[in-house]
């Protein structure tokens, strides 16, 4: 069976010695270390997840299927609690009827057939530099930091915009360098890297893995806070295919659609003050906002950084 028919249902039917086989040859045929094969849990639900690694980029196995992605909003009920913060949210911002407001806010229902690919386990910012704490422009940050108060600041950026996360004694933990680029040139430094961004199809798959719920992980969200404010939690976890996927609203996806960003909404409603529920709302498996994708594709919107979802085909 060719790699790219590869199904879920495959997959899992497979013994453990023969799932290893299957990813070792993925492994040698594209010029991947194998990491491992491991049983996995995510809401409930149990899958084998095969990692490799290519020049310290993790990647998981994401098996093909024929899937329905998208949400009906006619299907989701609130809880009581949700409901709650729904009805406030909904009298401040004159927001529409509630299976009207997630429609709106998700994909629609659809049928596509998928290929299995390998899926990066972290979003990747093509244009982002790592520095080393002996850089010259980070010592040069870092003299700044000194004459503020080290002891109680993390994180620091400089005009030049370099990126300083540093502990209590000032000691650089990690340092980046974070350059103005366009969405083309994002896209033209991931293909320097033989790698391409996901489909908003295969981005969505990725991230519910299958699942028919509004979220990846049920249809239930936290009443005491917005995503940000949970350090733990169901979204925070990896999911069913070991993807660290869809976990802050503020980290928002780019996909091979310069229109369609998937992930979150650059943290417009929890800035906003929108409600918890429509602050979760934003993690949405199928979640779409076409105003905020269209505004970061115009010569208004901000392109700072170009974070995307690498693929590696199998076919």
């Amino acid at each position: 069976m060719p790699h790219a028919d590869l199904t879920a249902a495959d997959w899992s039917d497979r013994t453990d010695e023969s799932a290893r086989r299957v990813a070792r040859a993925i492994a040698d045929e594209r010029d991947l270390r194998f990491v491992g094969v491991h049983d996995h849990e995510y809401a409930g639900r149990r899958h084998r997840v095969a990692l490799f690694d290519r020049d310290g980029l993790a990647f998981a196995l994401v098996p093909g299927d024929r899937v329905t992605l998208g949400y009906d909003g006619t299907r989701f009920t609130l809880t009581p609690a949700q409901a709650t913060s729904f009805d406030k949210s909904a009298v401040e911002y004159g927001l529409p009827p509630l299976p009207e407001l997630v429609d709106n806010l998700t994909s629609p229902e659809r049928t596509v057939d998928l290929p299995a690919t390998l899926v990066a386990v972290a979003a990747l910012d093509p244009c982002l530099e790592h520095l080393t704490a002996d850089d010259p422009r980070v010592r040069t940050a870092m003299a700044n930091v000194r004459r503020g108060k080290p002891g109680g600041m993390r994180y620091f950026s400089s005009d030049g915009n370099v990126n300083l996360r540093y502990d209590a004694k000032a000691r650089v933990l990690s340092a980046q360098l974070q350059r103005q680029v366009s969405y083309d040139e994002g896209m033209r430094a991931l293909a320097a890297r033989g790698l391409r961004p996901s489909s908003p199809d295969e981005w969505e798959y990725a991230c519910g893995a299958g699942a028919t719920t509004l979220f990846r992980w049920g249809d239930h969200t936290p009443d005491d806070g917005y995503p940000y404010d949970h350090a733990t939690g169901p979204h925070r976890d990896t999911n069913l295919w070991g993807l660290a996927i869809g976990q802050d609203p503020y980290e928002h996806e780019y996909t091979s659609d310069r229109h369609v960003v998937c992930g979150g909404d650059g943290g417009s409603a929890t800035c906003g003050g929108s409600g918890y529920f429509v602050g979760w709302l934003t993690l949405a498996t199928a979640y779409r906002n076409a105003e905020f994708g269209a505004w970061l594709a115009s010569d208004d919107g901000y392109e700072d950084k170009i974070r995307t979802r690498p693929v590696i085909d199998l076919t």
